[in-house]
């Protein structure tokens, strides 16, 4: 089963976050699964500071590193939502997604794609990591959107629904590439200048 089809089949679990209180208890996977993020990203927030308020604590047989995380369901409405964003480039880096250097264009990235003519004339709608929840839902409930694992390169020279949103992608590996020729050309000239240098 692709994971599109077993988040639609949880789509029933959106329903039920909005129909809980406040100060419900959820565990790590619940909690990853309300704020659209994995379990491992979850931890590593723990680990570094900046993720949402927890409840730590031991149980009974247990040594320390073995203790139990539960979070409150009002401390990830409220960190959720001091985490909207504003671009598509800055919900990229809220979810921890740099595209600084060449490599991070190649590595397979998820978008979502919207499957038409019987995969003959597919589109790109854009990155899954950086569009809006409400958008996310939808998608989630169109049958012919699929989440593809590609790069940012590959993406860009595929047909895409929206000029605009791949203009934004566009941008941001256009820029990566001209840093890279800038730096290159410095570099040549520091060569050049200390080769005409005497020695």
């Amino acid at each position: 089963m692709s994971v599109v089809e077993t988040l639609r089949e949880l789509s029933e679990v959106w329903r039920l976050f909005s129909d809980m209180p406040d100060d419900a208890t959820l565990n790590v996977e619940l909690a990853s699964l309300y704020l659209g993020i994995s379990v491992k990203t979850l931890a590593r927030y723990r680990q570094n500071g900046g993720g949402p308020q927890y409840i730590q604590y031991q149980t009974e047989d247990s040594k320390a590193r073995n203790q139990r995380v539960n979070y409150l369901l009002r401390d990830l409405r409220s960190w959720r939502d001091n985490h909207r964003v504003s671009s598509t480039m800055h919900a990229a880096q809220v979810r921890g997604l740099t595209f600084t250097s060449l490599s991070d264009f190649t590595e397979p990235q998820p978008f979502w794609q919207m499957i038409t003519n019987g995969g003959f004339k597919n589109k790109i709608i854009s990155h899954a990591l950086t569009i809006p929840d409400e958008s996310f839902k939808q998608y989630l409930l169109e049958p012919r959107a699929k989440v593809v694992w590609i790069s940012v390169e590959e993406a860009l020279f595929l047909a895409w629904m929206n000029k605009d949103e791949r203009a934004i992608w566009h941008k941001a590996f256009t820029s990566v590439l001209k840093n890279i020729v800038l730096a290159s050309d410095a570099e040549q000239e520091r060569c050049m200048l200390n080769d005409s240098l005497p020695h």
